[in-house]
C-alpha cells in the first residue's frame, strides 16, 4: 500500500528526501528496532515544518465571497428555485466568517426560509432557532416567529403554531415596515389568532370519538456493540486469530454490530456527510474556523471540535494536497480523538497486552487495537523509511495544532503514529454507501470513507465469505449470506471473490495486499468462476448426512430416482432434490420481483426461504446458490448508508 499519491507532494518530498541522505545513515536507520526510534531518527534529520512551509490554511471564509453567495441565493429565492437556492445558503454558511454572527443570523434565515418552501419544516424550524441563538435583528423577528407558525401549521401542530402567531405581534412593533404592510401583517396574525383555538376545539373533539392511533414503533437506535452469542475467536499459528462460531448460524444472522475506534471520510465526501458520523448532510452545521468539513447537528459539531476537529482544523487542504492516503489521516486521528495525557497513561501498559485484557475492552479505548497485526518482521527498510516520514508530516500537525503539552510525549506519540500506520494497512475497512443515480437504478456500493473496526478485524478472508457487511452511518453491521455450521470459521471478503477472480490471481493480490496465502475452500478446490459454472450437472448431497460429506455429480437431465453414495453406500432421493430444486427457482423469480418493486424486506425473507431450501439438498458452487447470495447482499445494502440522487415523479 502506497502511503501517498504520487501526484502530491508528500511522494516528491519523501523520494527527495532518501536521496539526500548517505547510505551509511540508511544503514543506521535500517538497523532500528523500534518505532519510536525510527521516528526520532527521521525526526533528526530535517523540520519537514521548515522544508515544506507547513501552517494552518484558513481560506474558506471570506466576507465577501459570503454575501455573493448570499445574493445568488436571494436570486434563486426570487425565481421560486428551491433546491437551487438551499445550495447557494449552504455554501454561504460554510464560508461567513466566524465573527461575523449578524450575518450568519441572517444567512440562517434565509436558509430557513427555503426550507419552509421546500416543506422540510423540522430543518426550517432548526435554522430559525439558530438565528435567534445568533441574535437576529430585532427589527426582523417578525420574520422568523411568523416563518415559526407556518412550519407548525404545516405540521398540523395547530397549538404551537398560535403561540408563534400570538409572538408575532408584538415582534411588529419593532420592524421598520410601512404602515400598510404592518397593518396587513397584523391583521393576518390576528385572523389566525381567532381561527385555530376553534380549530383545536374542534379537533380535540373528533379526537374523543377516534380511536387512538397506535403510535408507530421507533426505529431501535444502532448500538454501539452486538454479537451474535455464538461468536467466539480462535487462534492457530498459520491463522493468527479468527472468528469462529459455536452455533448453527442461518442466513440473514447479524452476527456483528460495531462502532469503529477511528473513521475518516475522503476528502471528496468531505462536504456531503457528517464528519462525526457520515450520515448525508443537506442542511449542514458548520465548523466556525474552516469550510473543510460539515455536520449533521451541533452535537456532532461539539464531538468533532472538543475533540479531533481541533487539532486538525486547518490542517486538512495541506493534507489533501500531500497525496497522503486515507489510512495516513486515520493514523493521525487515532491520536487526535484522545489527548496526550491519554496515551501517556497507556505508555506502561501497551507491550505487554494479552487478548484476554483486550477483548473486553470497549471499541474506543486504544488498547483495543493496539496488538493488531502490524507484520512489522518482514517489512523493509525502505517501507518503514516510507512509513517512518509519513509519521514526521503527521507529527507536524499535532505540533503545529497545539496538541502536545510536555516535550516528552513527541517521541513516543511519533512513534505510536508508525505503529498505526501499520496495522491500518492490514485491518481497516472501506466504509461504503448504495448510491443510485434515481430512484429505478440498481445502484453501486461506492466506498465513501475509512474505519477501524476491532472485531470486525479479527475476521479471516475468504473469497467464498459467510457473511456480507453494510454500514449506518460509521458503524458496521455484518450479515449472514449463507448458512455457517457450529465450529466452523466465519469468514469475511477482503476484496477477490471466487465467482469473479480465478485462483491465481485471488491469491497474488491476497499476498501482495495482505501477505498471506489463501486456502480457503473455494481456493484449496479451486472452484470455477461463475461464468464457468456447468449448469446441467447438479451437486448434491449425500444422504448419509453429518458421515458422509461427499459430493453427488447427478446430470439434470436424469431418469434414476435413488443414487447410490460411493463412500458410505446410502441412497440419496434424487426427484425429491430435484422438485425442491424447481421450487427455488420459482422463489427467486418473485424475490427478484419484489426487490425491483421496493419490497425489501419480502425479498430479503423470500431469498432466505430459498437459500434454506438449496442448503437442504445441494453443495455449493453451482449457480443458483450464488444468486441467491448475490440477491441476499444486495437486500441488505438497502438496510445501509443509501443516496438516490434523482427521486422519479410518480
Amino acid at each position: 500500500m502506497e502511503t501517498a499519491k504520487k501526484d502530491g507532494f508528500f511522494q516528491k518530498y519523501c523520494e527527495s528526501l532518501r536521496k539526500s541522505i548517505t547510505q551509511n545513515e540508511f544503514n543506521d536507520f535500517a538497523q532500528l528496532d523500534s518505532g519510536e526510534k525510527r521516528f526520532n531518527f527521521i525526526n533528526g534529520l530535517k523540520s519537514i515544518v521548515t522544508e515544506l512551509k507547513l501552517a494552518r490554511e484558513f481560506n474558506g471564509k471570506s466576507l465577501e465571497r459570503s454575501l455573493d453567495l448570499k445574493n445568488l441565493g436571494n436570486k434563486s429565492f426570487q425565481k421560486e428555485s428551491w433546491n437551487e437556492a438551499l445550495a447557494y445558503y449552504n455554501l454561504c454558511y460554510m464560508a461567513t466568517p466566524e465573527s461575523n454572527e449578524s450575518e450568519k443570523a441572517i444567512i440562517l434565515a434565509n436558509r430557513s426560509a427555503a426550507l419552509y418552501h421546500m416543506e422540510k419544516y423540522d430543518l426550517a424550524l432548526k435554522d430559525i432557532q439558530r438565528a435567534i441563538r445568533l441574535q437576529y435583528p430585532k427589527e426582523l423577528m417578525y420574520k422568523l416567529t411568523e416563518r415559526k407558525a407556518r412550519c407548525y401549521l404545516g405540521k398540523k401542530d395547530h397549538v404551537k403554531a398560535l403561540e408563534c402567531f400570538k409572538e408575532t405581534l408584538p415582534a411588529l412593533d419593532n420592524c421598520k415596515l410601512p404602515l400598510e404592510r404592518r397593518q396587513k401583517l397584523e391583521r393576518d396574525a390576528q385572523i389566525m389568532i381567532n381561527l385555530l383555538p376553534k380549530n383545536i376545539e374542534a379537533e380535540k373533539k373528533l379526537a374523543k370519538g377516534r380511536k387512538p392511533v397506535p403510535a408507530e414503533p421507533k426505529k431501535p437506535a444502532v448500538p454501539e456493540f452486538y454479537a451474535e452469542k455464538g461468536l467466539y475467536f480462535d487462534y492457530s499459528s498459520e491463522e493468527g486469530r479468527f472468528a469462529k462460531t459455536n452455533v448453527d448460524l442461518k442466513p440473514n444472522t447479524i452476527v456483528l454490530v460495531e462502532k469503529p475506534h477511528v473513521s475518516v471520510l475522503l476528502e471528496e465526501y468531505s462536504k456531503t456527510h457528517c464528519s462525526t458520523c457520515f450520515k448525508r448532510v443537506s442542511v449542514p452545521v458548520c465548523c466556525p474556523k474552516c469550510s473543510d468539513v460539515v455536520f449533521c447537528s451541533e452535537d456532532c459539531e461539539s464531538t468533532a471540535n472538543s475533540g479531533y476537529h481541533k487539532y486538525e482544523c486547518g490542517f486538512l487542504p495541506i493534507f489533501w494536497k500531500s497525496g497522503a492516503s486515507i489510512t495516513c489521516h486515520m493514523a493521525l486521528r487515532m491520536i487526535t480523538q484522545q489527548s496526550e495525557e491519554y496515551f501517556l497513561q497507556l505508555r506502561p501498559e501497551l507491550d505487554g497486552l494479552t487478548s484476554e485484557q483486550t477483548d473486553k475492552l470497549k471499541h474506543d479505548d486504544y488498547r483495543k487495537i493496539y496488538k493488531l497485526v502490524t507484520h512489522e518482521e518482514t517489512r523493509s527498510a525502505e517501507d518503514f523509511f516510507q512509513r517512518t516520514l509519513m509519521a514526521t508530516l503527521l507529527n507536524a500537525c499535532l505540533t503545529l495544532g497545539g496538541f502536545y503539552k510536555t516535550k516528552e510525549a513527541e517521541s513516543f506519540i511519533g512513534g505510536l503514529l508508525l505503529h498505526n500506520l501499520q496495522l491500518l494497512q492490514f485491518n481497516a475497512h472501506e466504509i461504503s454507501e448504495l448510491q443510485r443515480e434515481d430512484d429505478r437504478d440498481v445502484g453501486k456500493s461506492v466506498f465513501i470513507g475509512g474505519g477501524l473496526y476491532p472485531t470486525l478485524a479479527l475476521f479471516n478472508h475468504s473469497c467464498e465469505p459467510g457473511v456480507t457487511r453494510y454500514y449506518k452511518g460509521n458503524s458496521v453491521c455484518v450479515r449472514s449470506v449463507r448458512s455457517i455450521p457450529a465450529g466452523s470459521m466465519i469468514g469475511e471478503n477482503y476484496g477477490p471473490l471466487f465467482t469473479q477472480k480465478p485462483r491465481e490471481e485471488r491469491r497474488a493480490t491476497l499476498l501482495n495486499q495482505y501477505r498471506f496465502s489463501c486456502n480457503c475452500r473455494a481456493c484449496s478446490e479451486n472452484w470455477p468462476l461463475f461464468s464457468e459454472m456447468d449448469d446441467t450437472v447438479l451437486r448434491f448431497k449425500c444422504d448419509g448426512g453429518k458421515i458422509c460429506s461427499n459430493v453427488l455429480l447427478i446430470p439434470s437431465e436424469i431418469n434414476e430416482f435413488m443414487i447410490k453414495c460411493t463412500e458410505c453406500g446410502e441412497h440419496t432421493n434424487i426427484m425429491k432434490g430435484l422438485k425442491l430444486v424447481q421450487d427455488t427457482e420459482t422463489m427467486f423469480k418473485l424475490a427478484t420481483k419484489m426487490h425491483s418493486a421496493g419490497e425489501i424486506e419480502a425479498a430479503l425473507y423470500k431469498y432466505v426461504e430459498e437459500m434454506n431450501t438449496l442448503d437442504e439438498v445441494l453443495v455449493p458452487p453451482y449457480r443458483d446458490y450464488h444468486l441467491c447470495q448475490q440477491g441476499l447482499r444486495s437486500c441488505m445494502l438497502e438496510y445501509g448508508n443509501r443516496y438516490v440522487k434523482f427521486v422519479t415523479k410518480k
